[in-house]
Order: structure tokens, then sequence, then C-alpha cells
């Protein structure tokens, strides 16, 4: 994909890639001065997405709530998943 930049140095970022990316009006890229190649990334919103995750995990302690999985650290359910604790793997020679 090419695209052409302005004299005012702008860009236009193709429509299949906003969609691609899931880009919207007002969202903020960051580009990596110390990359080799040009690199953008979103910058993301530690708030919002905080908020997000928190949601997420009184959803899930809702939903969890009778199971015996509730108000156990996801270690624990991870080992519950795979039948007990992972043993340790002896050092190698």
């Amino acid at each position: 994909m090419t695209v052409t930049i302005t004299a005012k140095g702008q860009i236009t970022i193709p429509l299949r890639l906003r969609q691609r990316f899931h880009l919207n009006v007002g969202d903020q890229l960051e580009f990596d001065e110390s990359a080799s190649v040009l690199t953008a990334r979103r910058v993301v919103d530690r708030g919002a997405w905080k908020n997000t995750l928190d949601a997420w995990q009184a959803t899930a302690d809702r939903a969890l709530k009778s199971h015996p999985w509730g108000g156990l650290p996801s270690a624990k359910v991870i080992d519950d998943l795979r039948g007990g604790p992972v043993e340790p793997m002896p050092p190698s020679k």
C-alpha cells in the first residue's frame, strides 16, 4: 500500500488498514523514532484499559460466585484444569 505525505506532513491511513487495526477518529498513534523502520503503535489509555479489566474481573467474579473456582487466583484455576500443579523439571545435565 502506498500513501503520499502532504505538504503539512500528513498521511491518510488507508481504510482497509484502519478497519483491520480498529483505528477510529480520535485514536492516537505513537511513532518509535529508535526503530530502524517506521513503526507506529496505538496509544493505550491506561485508565480506560484498567476500567475494562476491572469490569471483566467483576463479571467473572459474579459468574464464578458459586463455582469452586470462585475467588481462586488464575494460577490455581489453571492448575485445576491441568489436573494439578506442574512438577518442576529436574535441571538438565
